[in-house]
């Protein structure tokens, strides 16, 4: 006589394969089955990786990079799939800081979980999770960008990179800190991506001795560094976009717009060559791999965030508009959806976006103050457990190494 199989009685690979092959909504009603279902699915984060890279391929990596450890790859797969009803979600506008100088880049990209603010006295750093100030400032205005992943720390500055590795994860015969002269950078896992003014080089940032090696020179002004699927891409000033492999194998192809539009297209947004945005004043030009647009007739745009499919707009109106790229129709005006506005005619210069459990967090700079636009999808989880985790407290000594590494002559 044979007895009934359970899915229960299969082998853990066996299940995690058959779950690794339905979507998302699928698998979250899997996790409602059973308390033994929910921990055994929650306690593989790496099924919800899969569900992100499936569905929210590139937004999903911008939101894991911004929230760290954090935000586990269910919660950033929850909060995603709730951007598509936003605006059916109350949304709290308040200000949370304000700047003593008027500047337009207050705020630095978010990373690893950590919100910089650069204001008169050098870069204060606030923990994203909690929205805490983290006692680990550094004295350096001029400060330009900071980025983390577990065990390494990239600064910045106008001279260029502060190297600085977590002694605690390191055996002692390796390097701990280390200066590169560069323009700008990407992180990539461990492998670090630079250019100086032509130059480009990459650093693996787990190796004993941290030496570049040298890639190629470019024949372009570089406007832009990013790295993904194994290749650089280097946006240049004259509108080209330069694709590199790993065996630097070249390609170069130019950005889709009238070529009058190429000097007048200042600031840009981007992932790869086939999902970027490039913009100026109310001259918008967007690509991604299922849409194509580009517009003239477009709003005053005074901030932007690149979310793929979806783009977040500040205006001089002082609106904070959302553009789904899904909703546009050929030959149509651009659609949007206003968000919120900002009190006492303020506007944004800056917006940038934080996955938080509870749901997302838009932040918006002005020349003065930091707002805070919060939207609760779920109001109801629970706080962290531990606010200080093993990978932050690894993080906040690499911050307080670098803080006295900057106040030191040398540097």
């Amino acid at each position: 006589m044979v007895n009934d199989l359970h899915i229960n009685d299969l082998p853990l690979e066996t299940i995690v394969e058959i779950l690794l092959k339905i979507d998302g909504k699928t698998l979250g009603g899997c996790r409602r089955v059973c308390k033994r279902w929910k921990e055994f699915i929650d306690e593989i984060d790496y099924l919800w990786q899969e569900m992100c890279r499936k569905q929210f391929t590139y937004s999903s990596k911008i939101a894991k990079r911004k929230a760290g450890t954090d935000c586990s790859w269910y919660h950033i797969y929850r909060n995603l799939n709730q951007w598509s009803e936003l605006t059916n979600f109350e949304k709290n506008v308040k200000e949370f800081y304000k700047f003593n100088i008027h500047d337009k880049s207050h705020v630095l990209d978010i990373d690893y979980g950590i919100l910089p603010l650069k204001d008169s006295k050098g870069i204060i750093l606030y923990d994203v999770s909690t929205f805490k100030y983290i006692p680990a400032a550094l004295p350096e205005r001029n400060c330009l960008k900071i980025v983390n992943n577990d065990n390494v720390t990239v600064v910045q500055i106008k001279s260029g990179l502060l190297i600085q590795r977590s002694v605690d994860t390191h055996p002692p015969n390796y390097v701990m800190e280390e200066f590169f002269k560069a323009d700008d950078f990407v992180l990539s896992n461990d492998m670090l991506y630079f250019y100086n003014n032509r130059d480009i080089y990459k650093c693996d940032l787990s190796s004993q001795n941290l030496t570049p090696t040298f890639i190629l020179h470019c024949d372009y002004d570089i406007k832009d560094i990013q790295h993904c699927d194994n290749k650089i891409h280097i946006f240049t000033d004259s509108g080209q976009i330069v694709n590199i492999t790993n065996s630097k194998e070249v390609t170069i192809k130019p950005i889709k717009c009238p070529i009058e539009w190429i000097k007048q297209l200042k600031y840009i947004r981007a992932v790869n060559d086939k999902n970027f945005v490039c913009y100026s004043r109310n001259i918008f030009k967007i690509e991604t791999d299922r849409y194509q647009h580009l517009y003239l007739e477009f709003p005053l745009v005074t901030a932007l965030f690149f979310y793929v499919d979806i783009v977040l707009i500040g205006t001089k109106a002082g609106e904070i508009l959302l553009y789904r790229l899904a909703s546009q129709k050929k030959a149509t005006l651009p659609i949007f959806e206003t968000l919120a506005t900002l009190p006492d005619g303020k506007y944004a210069v800056q917006l940038d976006v934080i996955e938080r459990k509870t749901g997302p967090t838009i932040i918006a700079s002005t020349f003065f103050e930091l707002y805070l636009l919060e939207i609760n999808f779920f109001p109801n989880e629970p706080p962290p457990k531990q606010s200080f985790s093993t990978n932050k407290m690894h993080m906040y000594k690499r911050l307080l190494k670098l803080k006295n590494r900057i106040q030191t002559p040398q540097v």
